[in-house]
């Protein structure tokens, strides 16, 4: 049955349920797979409705259930009240099972009508007699306000779709035990609580908790699947997707002889796996992790993937110097690997379903090293330092350029008169130099991957001229 159906309490022995689940059903449906005794329950279903385990509530029940508003309708011999008297009670009836219809003429017609109903179609064990129902109407129109329950012959034709008045029994006021079916499914990639099975079960009209009852298993649960003792069904992560059956039984703590059993249906679904590519930047000569881990952008029903619920592969690399270590996600780099730009093909395979599979590029680059060019005004008469440093303004990854991760170097001879500190990258005039304007390249090297450089000019005008 479906487990999580909206149901009411009534208080008396019955639990109902919500009108609106069953509207779109027919008497004749209903007929065909619910006994219509008042007493027998159900068994199967019509459409996606599950009705089994549900009882087709004779007149007299609706009447009942109807009498937990209007006690005085119980001593109507036609099963009907109505007048303004009724009009809250009816109100907090409908706000409980909700509408079934709502019919309204307002404005277009005149005199205006406007009814509210709650209706349901009630069991007859005699197939001679005409179908019956159940109705709370509010009727608020030209005339004065007013309200009903009534349990009469069915407005119209029976085929109509209405609702369906059903029950379960609750034990109270009798010490019953009842444990219901339910249905529940993995909340998330990493599992979580399906269901939890003690939700709809009753135990002397109340809802049983580990104060009151015991839980156990049937049969042994489906690997993947456990039952705690609050009645949490628990899917563990990488539980293969499918459909389990987990049989259990409710045992009262007061009175063991009372014991009931039930199936839950536990659906453990398959998740949108996504793969994002990845980039990362390495200095080939030393090696290094150039990407810690390769799933960290990744997701598995909108929630991070990790290798509780994935499964890491290599598919391809462009060199084997670049791989991928399966246990952590991280992208390795061989000393020595070729200088240039690589990439890998990684998969990532959801553990509960090995048909759920995406694929991502990493691609490695070179350390990024950016030489800025630099420019600058001195005096060639007293030289001097003219420019502090030309890494001021050159960058490494992202950072600003230091002799810790680059080196400076000349490509080519300097001028004569220009000297360029290649620890500190100090540029310094000597006194006396040959006024003009001088040209002049150095070189920046990663220092762990020396093929991996950049280049920069320098400008000197030392022609003593004003700009």
């Amino acid at each position: 049955m479906v487990a999580q159906a909206a149901s009411i309490n009534d208080g008396n022995g019955k639990e109902w349920r919500q009108l609106t689940e069953t509207s779109g059903l027919t008497w004749s449906q209903v007929a065909q797979i619910a006994p219509q005794d008042g007493v027998t329950a159900a068994t199967g279903s019509i459409g996606s409705r599950n009705l089994t385990g549900w009882v087709w509530a004779t007149e007299a029940q609706v009447a009942t259930l109807f009498a937990a508003w209007v006690p005085e309708i119980l001593n109507s011999p036609t099963l009907t009240v109505a007048g303004p008297a009724y009009l809250t009670p009816a109100s907090q009836f409908q706000s409980v099972f909700q509408l079934t219809q709502h019919v309204k003429g307002c404005p277009t017609y005149q005199p205006c009508f406007d009814f509210r109903m709650v209706a349901g179609w009630t069991a007859r064990s005699d197939q001679s007699l005409s179908p019956m129902e159940g109705a709370v109407i509010v009727s608020a129109d030209d005339f004065m306000p007013t309200a009903s329950f009534q349990v009469q012959p069915a407005n119209g034709n029976a085929a109509s779709s209405i609702g369906v008045f059903l029950w379960r029994p609750t034990g109270l006021h009798t010490g019953g035990i009842h444990a219901n079916d339910d249905t529940g499914q993995s909340p998330s990639p990493s599992g979580g609580v399906a269901v939890n099975v003690l939700a709809n079960d009753w135990l002397a009209g109340a809802r049983p908790t580990v104060a009151t009852v015991a839980l156990s298993l049937v049969a042994p649960a489906a690997p993947g699947l456990s039952l705690l003792a609050d009645g949490s069904v628990v899917v563990a992560a990488g539980t293969a997707a499918g459909t389990y059956v987990l049989n259990y039984r409710i045992t009262s703590l007061a009175n063991p002889t009372l014991t009931d059993d039930a199936i839950a249906t536990i659906t453990v679904r398959s998740f949108p796996l996504v793969a994002v590519a990845d980039q990362g930047y390495a200095a080939f000569a030393a090696g290094g992790t150039p990407v810690a881990n390769v799933l960290a952008n990744d997701t598995l029903g909108g929630q991070p993937a990790t290798t509780a619920v994935v499964r890491l592969s290599q598919v391809s690399t462009t060199n084997a110097g670049i791989s991928l270590n399966v246990s952590t996600g991280a992208i390795q780099v061989a000393p020595g690997t070729p200088h240039g730009i690589h990439s890998l093909v990684y998969a990532i395979t959801e553990l509960a379903n090995p048909a759920n599979v995406a694929q991502a590029t990493v691609t490695i680059r070179p350390s990024a090293i950016d030489a800025v060019n630099d420019s600058a005004r001195g005096s060639s008469k007293t030289g001097g330092t003219v420019i502090a440093s030309v890494l001021a303004n050159d960058w490494f990854n992202g950072a600003r350029a230091t002799t810790a991760k680059v080196q400076i170097s000349l490509p080519a001879a300097l001028p004569k008169g220009i000297t360029l500190n290649l620890t500190t990258g100090a540029v310094v005039v000597a006194p006396k130099t040959s006024s003009g304007t001088y040209v002049f390249k150095y070189r920046l090297s990663e220092i762990a991957s020396p093929a991996n450089f950049d280049e920069a000019t320098v400008t000197l005008d030392l022609s003593g001229k004003s700009p």
